[in-house]
């Protein structure tokens, strides 16, 4: 008897054990989503409508396509400074890197690979990685250059010839909207592909002020096919109407002249992703834009 209640209660811890273990799990799980939700908006205002279809509406701007399965890759950095690009990449003649930082693995990939960069950021004091194919400009990219150290995209690729489209990369806090929108689409024909950092998206959907966002995506999409998305997590996201809304978002476009593109059928983040913050959960993109997909369809 006493051996009976000696393997029951033996039985029993393990199965304490056990749970505590799921329960560790759990909430391990819930702080990951508390995290990837940072920064997110409290009360009635979050849970607004017309804080979704607002988003659905800024997303609807963005012409979403897919390279199909094997036409990506992730270049640069395991981490914020990487970006998901087209696969092809290597076959590009140049790099127009605006916004350097403290970090520039992307730009030291491509010059790794025999590709010239054209490095523009005057607000740093050195490279921070250097190497003879990249190419520092001490020159601020802006709308409306005024002064001598200041250029616009169009003066950019104005010299560029159609029979040398670059590759652009932008992170330049907040500027890509004038500068996108100063530059004509003539001149934006001439880049091959290009991966930027959009800034204040969340913010610009609570306080109703998307439309240079939407003006922006607008005039991208006549010209580019968005194939990629990601949810940069070092500037949170916010909760509106039941959508969790980034409020930095890396997109990755493809002219559409060069490339064949299909019908989107991807989740975001994808495999190729990773959270910009290591150890920060990544921020989830699938279910708002499955649902912009539905909408774009029944259109």
């Amino acid at each position: 008897m006493l051996q009976k209640i000696k393997n029951k209660l033996f039985r029993t811890r393990q199965l304490v054990k056990k749970a505590q273990e799921d329960l560790d799990i759990l909430k391990q799980t819930i702080e990951r989503l508390e995290e990837s939700c940072a920064r997110t908006v409290d009360g009635p205002l979050a849970w607004s409508p017309s804080l979704y279809h607002r988003w659905q509406r800024v997303l609807g701007c963005l012409r979403m396509r897919s390279l199909g399965p094997e036409g990506k890759v992730r270049v640069g950095a395991d981490a914020d400074g990487g970006y998901v690009i087209p696969a092809d990449w290597k076959a590009v003649p140049m790099l127009i890197s605006l916004g350097i930082g403290p970090e520039n693995s992307f730009d030291m990939s491509f010059a790794e690979a025999g590709i010239s960069v054209e490095a523009y950021d005057p607000t740093i004091s050195q490279l921070p990685q250097i190497h003879p194919k990249i190419r520092w400009i001490q020159s601020l990219v802006v709308a409306n250059p005024r002064h001598s150290n200041e250029v616009s995209l169009e003066n950019v690729l104005e010299r560029v010839s159609l029979d040398n489209l670059p590759v652009l990369k932008m992170d330049i806090e907040g500027w890509e909207y004038p500068v996108l929108l100063s530059c004509s689409e003539r001149s934006l024909g001439k880049i091959r592909f290009f991966v930027a950092e959009f800034h204040g998206i969340a913010d610009a959907i609570i306080a109703d002020k998307t439309a240079t966002l939407e003006a922006t995506w607008n005039k991208l999409s006549n010209v580019f096919d968005t194939v990629h998305v990601h949810a940069n997590n070092a500037g949170g996201a916010r909760i509106l109407g039941g959508a969790l809304v980034p409020n930095l978002l890396e997109v990755t476009m493809v002219s559409r002249n060069i490339y064949k593109t299909y019908d989107d059928h991807e989740d975001y983040p994808g495999t190729c992703d990773r959270p910009n913050i290591k150890g920060k959960a990544d921020i989830q993109l699938s279910s708002p834009l499955r649902h912009n997909e539905r909408a774009n369809l029944k259109a």
